[in-house]
Parts: C-alpha cells; structure tokens; sequence
C-alpha cells in the first residue's frame, strides 16, 4: 500500500469513529436548536425587526439611496471605503448560507421557508442598520495597530458596561468563525466535489485552506480588495446559471410561486403531506436560514461596518443594510430554483445533493458552474470571516493573539473534511441563535439612540448623508 494510499484508509477510519461520537451530539444540539428557535429567538427577531421598522419610519425607503452610496468615494476616518466594507461583510454573509442553508431550509420546512426569508429579510434591513450604525458611532482606534475596531462586544462593554456580555458575545462570534466559516465551508465544498465527481475530500481542504491563508495574510485591505472583485463575479455567475433554470423551467414558475406562498403559511408540509406543523417549520427554518445568510440580528457584520471610513454612522448603517436585501435576493433565487426543480420532495435532506439535482438541468455546465460559484461564495465567506474571527480575538486578548488565531483557525478547518454536512449545519444554527440573542438585546437597551441618531441625520436631505 502506498503512502498516499494509508492515508486515505486512515482518514476513513477516522471519519467513521469520529461520527461515532458526534451523532449523539448532534441530537442535544437539534433538540436545543427546536426549543431556541421555537420561543426565545423568533420573539426576540420578530420584535426587534417590527420595532425598528416602525420606530425608523421604514429605513427601507433608503434601499435604493444606500446602494448608491456604497460606490462614492469618502476620505472619512477609517480602514477600508464603504464599497470595501460592504463587499466583505457581502463575502461573509452570501456564502453557503445563501445556497446550501436556503437549499436545507426547503428541504426540511418546505418551500414555505422562502417566502419567510424574505419577509424577514426585508424587515431586517432595519435591525441591520442599526447594529452597524451603533458600530460606526461607538468604534474605537486601538493604540498599537491605530485600527477602528468595533462591533456589540465594545458596545456591551464599554457604553452598556455589561462586560460579560461581550465576553460571550466575542467567545460566540470566534466560535462561528471557526465553524461556521470555518469547517462548514470546507464541507460544504468537499461535499459537493464529493458528490458530483468523487474527489478526496483531504486533498480538496488543502487546496481550499492554502488559498485562504495566503489571501488573509494582508488584513482587512487586502481581503477588502480580494472581495470587491471576487463578490461580483460571484453573484453574476450564479444569478445567469438560475436564470437559465427558470428558463428551461418557465411553465412551472406560476406553480412554484404558489406552492411557496400556500407552504409559507402551513398549507402543505415539507414532505409528505399536510401537517399543522408545517407552518412552524417553515418559519423556524425560514428564519433561521434570514438570520444565517443576512447576518440581520447576528452583530456580526458591525464589525466591518466600524473599519469603514464614513462621514457618520447613519450613512454607514444604510450601506451595510444593502447586504441585507442582496443576500435574501441570492436565498430567493435558491429557494425558487430548489422549488421549481421539483427534487426537494425526494427525501433527501442534503443539501449538496438536491444543488447538483436542480443544476444538473443545465447540460454540461450545470453542475460544473454550480460547484465553481459555490467554491467562490465559500472561499469569500472564509475569508470575511477570518477578518471577524481575529478582531473577536483581538478584543478577548490583543493584537498579539491574532496571529495563534491563524494557524489555530487553518488547523481547525480540516475539521470539515470529515464530519457529517448535517452536523456541520447543526452547531452552526446554534451559535447564530448564541450572537443573535446579546445583540438583540443591546439593540433593545440602545433603541432610542438609534432612532435619535438617525433623525439628527436624516432630518436634512438625504444627499447630504
């Protein structure tokens, strides 16, 4: 037997006494997930995303003003320009969340799970401006690396005083990056490659984490300037795929629509049937998947937002909330892709599975194109989110600790070269449900700061934002 070849027959062993263990973790983590997402997190969203939409006079009427902001030029203080800001806080949140976490999200809530995506993500424009505009107003410039750093962990801190609670906050945020941005991309891309051509999961996450490591390595400008040509190339080749699907599928597209809106509000169940359930699993999973791939509600994206350089913090709050609307825009088009492809009452729970399914509609290049685009939305994802993991790092432990952060964060992402996609998605729900409920809470305690802070601003005309 060959070297290469013991290698291999030990990493199966491997997977298999890994899983071992992990399965009986991933039901507690499931079990915790149904209560989290049940009660506590779907109250706290609902009324955060409500609240902030009323008390701001429907921020959302600046969408089309805030997306021409991102392109002009400020020579504010800051780190990056606004397009930067946005285009990594973009690389971070349309990534498997977007594709393979909507594509679950209607495997196991039924297509219902869209229409949930974009009610709430809509609504979360609001609850996304303003953790990034309270970032921008309370950042602070560190001493040694004369960086703005920000994010809820200084807020809780240093203006809430509960300093525990941006303890958790940051310990929350360093342990989605190394999972959620971490193992679960990796997995994400092993599975598909897996699935459609066979290949070695071990050799695809040495490829993948080399390509990472040496694009983190020039800080928060350059995974800026990676990003902003990376994101749209991203979103263009994945867009004209699933138009080409919607093409081939047009007669359906009516049917779709209707199945979508009729499995929103319990009508029809996932799969198999007509249960009273299926309206709390559409929006358990629809708006857990919101939460995943908007960020809205995370925190997490505030911590871009404070490197920005910016006139003041309400203009930055109405650029970054135009992450919001394209990341729900990239789950729609997934979720309608999934839905119009019919597989998703296979059975199958995979997400990988049901990707290549509906791709393979497009001859030749399908699948092909899928796996490229998805391979680019994971690389972005890890790489904004290499940027938070080392500033939650920073704040737990200084500028000294980011650099044991790096290689830690590439060690733990062959992780994801062996455990199970549902055990990946699995702790990840968790944390996000973890970061969404301290930051939804210091929106709360701040609410009239943010609603104060946007009428100074927004009470002259808005070109002069």
């Amino acid at each position: 037997m060959s070297y290469v070849q013991q290698i291999m027959s030990n990493s199966t062993a491997f997977i298999g006494q890994l899983q071992a263990v992990l399965d009986p973790l991933e039901t507690i983590i499931n079990k915790l997930n149904d209560f989290l997402w049940t009660y506590p997190i779907l109250i706290l969203l609902i009324a955060t995303h409500v609240y902030l939409t009323f008390k701001l006079k429907f921020i959302q009427k600046y969408l089309f003003k805030a997306m021409q902001l991102t392109l002009k030029k400020d020579n504010s203080a800051g780190m990056v320009s606004n397009f930067g800001a946005l285009a990594v806080s973009l690389a971070a949140t349309i990534g498997t969340g977007s594709i393979l976490g909507m594509t679950t999200a209607v495997a196991l809530g039924g297509p219902g799970a869209v229409l949930w995506v974009i009610v709430f993500g809509t609504l979360g424009i609001a609850t996304k401006y303003s953790e990034c505009l309270l970032a921008v107003k309370y950042r602070v410039r560190r001493k040694e690396t004369r960086e703005y750093v920000g994010g809820p962990m200084y807020i809780m801190r240093d203006i809430l005083k509960m300093k525990w609670m941006g303890i958790f906050f940051a310990v929350c945020g360093l342990l989605m990056g190394l999972t959620g941005a971490g193992f679960l991309q990796v997995n994400s891309i092993v599975d598909l490659l897996n699935n459609a051509y066979n290949i070695n999961g071990l050799l695809v996450g040495f490829i993948v984490i080399g390509v990472v490591s040496i694009v983190t390595v020039g800080g928060v400008k350059g995974i800026a300037k990676v990003c902003e040509w990376l994101v749209p190339i991203m979103g263009s080749l994945y867009l004209i795929a699933a138009v080409y699907i919607f093409i081939i599928h047009y007669k359906q597209l009516p049917a779709a629509v209707i199945l979508i809106i009729k499995s929103a509000f319990g009508f029809k169940a996932s799969i198999g049937g007509f249960t009273g359930a299926a309206l709390m699993a559409a929006l358990q999973n629809g708006i857990s998947r919101s939460v995943l791939a908007t960020e809205a509600g995370m925190g997490s994206a505030a911590v871009v937002a404070a490197a920005a350089k910016t006139k003041n913090p309400v203009r930055q709050g109405l650029v970054a909330s135009t992450s919001v609307f394209w990341a729900f825009f990239i789950c729609t088009i997934t979720g309608l892709v999934i839905t119009v492809a019919g597989d998703w009452q296979s059975g199958t729970k995979f997400a990988a599975d049901l990707c290549n399914d509906a791709f393979s509609k497009i001859p030749y290049v399908g699948v092909p194109l899928l796996i490229f685009s998805l391979s680019i939305f994971s690389l972005t994802t890890m790489i904004g989110w290499a940027y938070y993991g080392e500033k939650f790092m920073e704040f737990l432990g200084g500028s000294k600790m980011i650099k044991y952060f790096r290689v830690f964060w590439i060690c733990f992402m062959f992780i994801g070269v062996y455990i199970a996609p549902s055990f990946a998605w699995a702790i990840v729900v968790l944390i996000t449900a973890l970061m969404a409920i301290p930051n939804l809470i210091m929106i709360f305690l701040l609410r009239k700061r943010i609603v104060k802070e946007t009428e100074l601003y927004l009470k002259s005309e808005i070109d002069n934002i």
